[in-house]
């Protein structure tokens, strides 16, 4: 059971680096933003596993997990 829960939490922060990674792209190709915007935006995406690892959390675990 805990197993699954390490799993679903995993499977969503993928699906939101995705997301954000998605459009962050979207916007930058339909000209909203410019390639200075989507490069700070792209690090700081990849940045948030760089967060959860300086803060504790466990690979898989999200914010939720950690505050119980």
């Amino acid at each position: 059971m805990e197993r699954a829960l390490l799993n679903d939490a995993r499977e969503k922060e993928i699906a939101e680096d995705l997301w954000l990674n998605y459009f962050n792209r979207y916007l930058f190709e339909n000209g909203t933003i410019s390639e200075k915007e989507y490069k700070k935006m792209t690090e700081k995406i990849a940045g948030r596993r760089a967060k959860l690892s300086r803060t504790g959390i466990k690979k898989g675990m999200s914010y939720e997990e950690k505050e119980m």
